[in-house]
């Protein structure tokens, strides 16, 4: 489905215009009524009334915007933190504040979870591993993670999309496309930023993102690319027990670049690490053609 498709769906679908209803009472709730008004935006629910919570118009635009995207859950949470690597595309004070975004989501039942991996991969779950932990490892806004082993005793982790993520994701970019039009058309000192472009890229980005067989595709492939380097390990893809919501990988343990303490504790030499890190980025960019899209502290480990 395009961007395009996905933005004239707006108006044509009673669920579009609740979901609308919803990003204007959020923004409202997080002082952003004026940008609303600013920008039209409630002009598309004739009738509908703003109000706008006065305590927190006292908090900076890039605050303000940041609670906003976690009110409104998995699709503007990815984007806060996807623009949070773009210094580029947006002023530093957006940048650091949406660093600040986490997938801080309530994890679902095991029930729910089971259920999708075996409607995916067509088997019960005791016939795909000798061992699943029912408490998740992690559990982020597209998908969440438990610990398991396979039939052969190799201990894995098994990545699990959230369900009806899609169709929330087509919802939200449609009307992303529709608010960045509105920036664009009533804020031109927005313009030299792109709306419309960013939300396209996104949208392109995050399609990907919610397709594991790309990701699994991907993954084999760089790993392939570095399996001559002994200072880059990339987790083996188990593609049997893998699917286009389920991802099943090699289990890695270390420490995330990203908790500095805990790398200062285990005598790691950061120097080194960073070396390394950047020699694998120009070996990706400049001689593979092949990337790691989101490549923050919080992605890699320290084995």
């Amino acid at each position: 489905m395009s961007i395009l498709t996905l933005g004239n769906q707006l108006g044509q679908t009673v669920k579009n215009v609740g979901r609308l209803k919803t990003i204007l009472t959020v923004m409202g709730r997080q002082g952003l009524a004026e940008i609303a008004q600013r920008i039209q935006l409630v002009r598309l629910i004739p009738g509908f009334k703003i109000k706008s919570d006065k305590e927190k118009e006292t908090l900076s635009v890039p605050e303000r915007l940041r609670l906003c995207f976690e009110d409104l859950g998995p699709t503007y949470v990815k984007l806060g933190q996807v623009l949070s690597t773009r210094p580029d595309l947006i002023p530093d004070a957006y940048v650091e504040e949406f660093k600040k975004l986490q997938d801080d989501v309530k994890p679902l039942k095991f029930d729910i979870i089971k259920q999708t991996i075996e409607e995916e991969l067509k088997q019960p779950l005791s016939k795909l591993f000798k061992k699943f932990n029912e408490e998740p490892l992690a559990a982020a806004s597209i998908a969440q993670v438990h610990e398991a082993t396979l039939l052969d005793d190799t201990e894995v982790v098994v990545k699990v999309q959230r369900e009806g993520i899609k169709k929330i994701i087509e919802t939200d970019v449609s009307i992303l496309f529709i608010i960045a039009g509105l920036v664009e058309k009533y804020l031109p000192e927005a313009r030299v930023f792109n709306p419309k472009g960013i939300v396209e890229e996104f949208f392109k980005s995050l399609k990907k993102e919610i397709d594991f067989v790309i990701e699994a595709g991907n993954m084999t492939r760089i790993r392939k690319n570095f399996e001559a380097n002994e200072q880059v390990i990339i987790p083996r893809v188990f593609r049997e027990q893998s699917s286009a919501r389920v991802l099943t990988l090699e289990k890695l343990d270390g420490i995330r670049l990203s908790h500095q303490s805990e790398l200062a504790a285990a005598g790691v030499d950061i120097k080194k690490i960073t070396h390394h890190g950047v020699q694998a980025f120009y070996q990706m960019v400049l001689l593979d053609g092949l990337f790691h899209g989101d490549l923050h502290a919080g992605n890699l480990f320290v084995l």
